[in-house]
């Protein structure tokens, strides 16, 4: 899809020009567009880099985003639950809106592990059985908007949550239901992570 590609261009052109020698990175990581389609009049899907993996949501020319202010926040609902997208800029791309997942990029011990989570993120917001795990089993679709509202970094807690849940089982199964307990009480994703790696050494 053109859009992927581009964000790649734009995004790979930022870590060579302005990204460069910052600490943040994980130079085990590289650029990569993952999951792309189009939805809702929209383009989707989620953009890996060495500092950040966001859902990146762009218009396409169906949509008119004109009034939309850098910085206003914007709510989606897809089968997994509400999401919170905050609008931002890019001079040779135009307005986009990014739902943050994961900043810095150090949990990822490989730039593989990143693209199976990104897969499975994505893959996450279209199975319905993940809802309970995304939104929280006792609040409700208004209670949902008041912390979205309150939460400065574009995504309430419990969206956070789920979707590190579904990165952590990527490497399992996709369509498993999610267990957001099981990475709280442990950090299950850099364990998984260091399974895999002792599996290959063997």
């Amino acid at each position: 899809m053109g859009a992927a590609y581009h964000l790649e261009q734009l995004y790979d052109d930022i870590r060579v020009n302005r990204m460069a020698d910052i600490p943040i990175l994980n130079d085990k990581i590289k650029v990569q567009a993952v999951g792309f389609r189009e939805w809702n009049h929209h383009v989707l899907g989620a953009l890996i880099t060495p500092w950040f993996m966001n859902l990146m949501l762009l218009p396409t020319e169906e949509t008119d985003w004109s009034t939309y202010g850098v910085g206003t926040k914007h709510s989606y609902t897809f089968e997994a639950g509400l999401f919170e997208f905050i609008v931002g800029e890019e001079e040779n791309l135009g307005k986009y809106m990014s739902c943050s997942m994961f900043s810095p990029m150090f949990e990822f011990a490989d730039h593989d592990a990143a693209v199976q989570t990104a897969e499975a993120i994505v893959t996450g917001m279209f199975n319905a059985e993940n809802k309970e795990e995304l939104v929280g089993e006792s609040m409700s679709p208004s209670d949902e908007l008041v912390v979205a509202a309150d939460n400065e970094t574009g995504l309430t807690e419990t969206m956070l949550e789920g979707a590190q849940t579904i990165g952590s089982i990527a490497k399992e199964n996709l369509e498993k239901p999610l267990s957001r307990r099981e990475l709280l009480r442990g950090g299950l994703f850099r364990k998984k992570v260091k399974q895999n790696k002792g599996e290959e050494s063997d």
